[in-house]
Formats: structure tokens, sequence, C-alpha cells
């Protein structure tokens, strides 16, 4: 009866369920799979944001950590320092009513992971978080990205189509990541990347830390895309000396 009682107190104790805890640190970063409301700032947990989270399931988390570990070890811990302090993984999110692949706060970064067979593959992943952590990085260092040149790489006369937040195009079905020649040739990488300045910035940062095949082929083709890449990789280079194009373009080789 005695032992029964000490492992029962053990089970109950503190220690032992964050012993039990999947939630790990990686490069100073805290990983978290927790989908508790707490994780979210508090003006997203109410109307009109009313911020939603179901839990990852246990057999993706593993490999979340393999992906996220990726993706961290592509930056000096330096950035991480005033920048990110935690990253959660979600098998789903919600904001407004409309389901999230990914979105950022002051200080952390929100993934989804469904796993490869819903088409949550390590590269998509891994995008999302650099596309989020850009955001972050932009966010907090807007002097260091020259805006006016960015936007003179686009097309004359165009405007941003949902520089809100993005939400909308989400909603309408218009949030497409994939690489489009035909918008390339106007100075943008995908359809998303119309919506706001800084989901155009965002589609370009995940290409740069995880490139889609034909990416380099584009920038070195389309003067826009060219002129956007040199900017972004600018901003980069003036967070860490370790940015160079030749950093970014063997990364295409991994």
């Amino acid at each position: 009866m005695k032992n029964r009682v000490i492992v029962f107190l053990l089970l109950l104790s503190p220690f032992f369920l964050v012993a039990q805890s999947p939630d790990t640190i990686i490069r100073k970063v805290y990983v978290s799979f927790s989908s508790s409301k707490e994780i979210f700032p508090i003006d997203w947990r109410n109307d009109p944001i009313d911020a939603t989270a179901k839990p990852i399931e246990r057999r993706e988390i593993r490999h979340s950590k393999l992906i996220i570990a990726k993706a961290l070890n592509k930056y000096p811990e330096s950035i991480f320092k005033k920048n990110l302090k935690f990253v959660y993984f979600l098998k789903e999110m919600s904001f407004y009513n409309t389901g999230y692949g990914g979105t950022n706060s002051q200080d952390a970064v929100y993934l989804t992971n469904r796993g490869k067979y819903w088409g949550y593959t390590d590269q998509y992943v891994e995008q999302t978080f650099h596309h989020e952590f850009s955001s972050i990085l932009f966010r907090n260092n807007p002097s260091l990205l020259d805006t006016n040149l960015w936007k003179d790489a686009n097309v004359p006369g165009f405007i941003y189509n949902d520089p809100k937040n993005g939400v909308g195009v989400i909603r309408d079905g218009k949030a497409s990541q994939r690489l489009d020649t035909a918008l390339c040739q106007i100075g943008f990488l995908t359809q998303y990347s119309e919506s706001s300045l800084e989901n155009d910035v965002n589609t370009f940062a995940q290409n740069l830390f995880c490139p889609e095949k034909n990416f380099w082929n584009y920038a070195d083709r389309y003067p826009g895309i060219k002129q956007k890449t040199e900017l972004l990789i600018k901003f980069y280079a003036a967070l860490s000396p370790m940015y160079t194009e030749a950093y970014f373009r063997k990364l295409d080789k991994q």
C-alpha cells in the first residue's frame, strides 16, 4: 500500500508532469505543443479575433521538432534574443472564424502541422516558420528595409488588395503560395504576395531560407523579383553578416 501511495504522489507531482511534457528548448527558443487559449495574446482571445486551436497529434510531435530545429539553425542565436521566445505547434488554429496555417505575435510563431498526408510537408512547415518569423523581424526593424524601393519593383499603379492582414484573401481562396511565372513578370512570386507588402516580404523570406525549386531561376530572370530579393538579402545582412547572397543560394542545394 505504501508503494502505491508513493507512485500516486509522483504522478501528481508538478515535476513528473513537466517531465512528461513534449515541450522543449531549441537554440534558446521554447517549442511548445500546448493548445490552451493562454498561448495567444489576451486581445486575440475574444471577439472579433476569437482565437481557437486544436492540439497537434502526438505522432507529429517528434517530426515537428526536427523541422523546427532545421529552421532555427539557419539563424544566429543573437537574432532570437530580441525577436523570438516561443514557437507553438498545433493541429489547427482559427482567427476571425477562418483557418490559418501560421501566424505570429510579438515574440511567438504559431504553426500548424497535420502531417504529410494532408499536405504538411517538411518544406511547407519550414517555409511557414520563415514566413511568420520574417513578420516579427520586419516589424521590429522597419528601417532596415527600403519599402519605397520594394514598391518600385511592382508593376506601375499596383495597390495591394488586402493590406490589413490578409484574412480577406484567405477567405476568398486567393492565398495560393505556388510560384507563378505570370505574376513574376510583374514583381510577385505568388498570388498571396499581392495581398499586402508584409505578405509580399514574407513570401520572399520563406523562399530565401527554404526555396522552391525555381525560385533562384526567377530571381535571375525577372527584374522585379531580383530587386526584391536583393532588398531582402540586404535587410537580413543588416541583422547578421552571415546573410549574403551566396549563403542563401547555398540553401537551394540542401
